[in-house]
């Protein structure tokens, strides 16, 4: 079993148990106030683990599977043995980096709180639209749409809905997550953006 299926059988297995278990779900969410007070660090990476419901879960993990495989398979191309470090690296550091901004706003904020991958799986579906910018994705299954613009979209919709929605659902964080994911592939593989570049020129 890969590591991208390893990463979406363990985030199922937490997430179910955390709607359950509220006890759980408390101590392993993003909470900026707990963090700055009790130096809680591990929440900025355990609330991956954690969903606000079936549909969150879902979304997340079919987007972390119709990417993630493809990631994986690159990264050993060009890494083999490492392959796995590498791709860890890529998904638990856009989660850091989607919860920064996050963390410093609300650190004094006790009612702010957040759960999601979304900042890992942003990273990730970010880090495959900086190498594949025009492979066609399908938008709602049947909508072809370049995978380019459906990252500005999502981009924009992620804004939208962090402005307009109230829930326990870190819209921001898809927002910063992309952009440590565009961040963290170019850090790994500088050369990227020239293919990037000529696969834009080819239109």
């Amino acid at each position: 079993m890969g590591i991208n299926l390893i990463l979406i059988s363990t985030i199922a297995m937490v997430s179910f148990l955390g709607f359950s278990n509220l006890n759980l779900f408390s101590k392993l969410l993003f909470k900026p106030y707990a963090i700055n007070r009790n130096k809680e660090w591990y929440r900025f990476i355990s609330s991956a683990w954690l969903h606000a419901d079936y549909m969150h879960l879902f979304v997340n993990l079919f987007v972390l599977y119709s990417f993630g495989n493809y990631l994986e398979y690159y990264l050993k191309l060009y890494y083999e043995d490492q392959y796995t470090v590498f791709y860890l690296y890529l998904f638990l550091g856009s989660v850091i980096i989607s919860h920064i901004p996050s963390y410093i706003k609300h650190k004094t904020n006790y009612n702010y709180q957040a759960v999601g991958a979304s900042g890992g799986v942003s990273g990730i579906l970010f880090a495959y639209i900086i190498i594949n910018p025009l492979s066609m994705l399908e938008l709602y299954l049947f909508i072809p749409i370049p995978a380019i613009v459906f990252g500005v979209l999502y981009i924009w919709y992620s804004y939208y809905m962090s402005k307009n929605r109230n829930d326990n659902i870190g819209h921001e964080a898809h927002i910063y997550g992309a952009f440590g994911g565009i961040i963290l592939i170019t850090i790994l593989k500088p050369d990227v953006w020239v293919s990037f570049l000529n696969q834009l020129l080819r239109i």
